[in-house]
């Protein structure tokens, strides 16, 4: 492979693109869900944060990311080949794409972010626990600088992110919005519409972000389809055709909603069906008992 790509000119290509592949896996989970790398040009990694907070507090541990990401860089290189190394990691706000406020520096910059409760500084070293013990502090200093950034979010009268659920003055919020568009996560919808339980392994490939918006695409367009499809099963006059599909679809979206397979579907879990749906798959239910 590399014989090939280097007589392609494609190498050095791919060693470049190879410190923005290893970040999730250099900083872990935790720091992943609230970052993406961005581009890599003369050793300067950029990373896009979700907000001006946790780009402020992870600039300020950059030092720890940078070791860890060499140090895998080095790992992951095959034999007799040089890895392009990270001489720098700058932390930006691009990817939330927030419209600066009038002073600059985005939504957060000058605010005064409220203090973090007990539970929050639980919440944030129990999602620390997963990472490395050298990023430990790093990532345990994101989660809580996110929750801070959450907490003036929730102030601002901000709703959830219907995809994420992180406060957010748009619906879905702009991170999402983008990933909502992607290629890759429509292609991933498409296969969920298929097959629910591609949905497990749909976080190694996409990432965590990545399958919350295929899953939400998925789950949108099952609600549309049974919508429509309890309709037609009503008009039809409960045409047996039409119910079995109804049911065969109902059956999916409620796997994708207790992220399980359809063969885990329980009776207990149809009451998280649509009302009219549930009505109309129950009456022909009981239709068929009375037969």
């Amino acid at each position: 492979m590399n014989a090939t790509l280097g007589k392609n000119g494609l190498g050095f290509g791919v060693r470049r693109a190879q410190a923005i592949l290893i970040w999730p896996q250099a900083v872990g989970p935790e720091v992943a869900r609230l970052t993406r790398a961005r581009s890599f040009q003369f050793g300067t990694l950029h990373i896009e944060a979700r907000d001006s907070a946790a780009a402020h507090h992870l600039s300020m541990q950059r030092h720890h990311f940078l070791a860890r990401l060499n140090e895998l860089l080095r790992a992951q290189t095959a034999p007799g080949t040089e890895p392009e190394l990270v001489s720098e990691i700058r932390f930006g706000t691009g990817w939330a794409a927030e419209k600066p406020s009038a002073g600059g520096g985005g939504p957060l910059a000058g605010s005064v972010l409220p203090p973090l409760t007990a539970e929050d500084r639980a919440q944030a070293a129990r999602a620390a626990q997963v990472v490395g013990e050298d990023l430990r502090g790093p990532a345990q200093q994101a989660a809580e600088a996110v929750a801070r950034a959450q907490r003036w979010r929730e102030q601002q009268g901000w709703t959830p992110c219907p995809v994420c659920e992180v406060p957010s003055p748009h619906t879905p919020c702009r991170p999402c919005q983008r990933l909502l568009r992607d290629p890759l996560i429509r292609r991933a919808t498409d296969e969920l519409l298929r097959q629910p339980e591609a949905l497990r392994g749909l976080e190694d490939r996409l990432g965590a972000s990545g399958e919350q918006a295929a899953r939400f695409l998925a789950i949108e367009a099952l609600e549309g389809q049974l919508t429509v499809l309890a309709l037609e099963c009503v008009q039809s006059g409960g045409a047996e055709q039409y119910r079995e599909f109804l049911e065969q679809q109902c059956g999916k979206l409620l796997a994708l909603l207790g992220r399980k397979s359809v063969a885990e579907v329980v009776a207990a879990d149809y009451a998280g069906l649509p009302g009219p749906v549930r009505q109309v798959l129950m009456a022909g239910r009981a239709a068929d008992r009375r037969r």
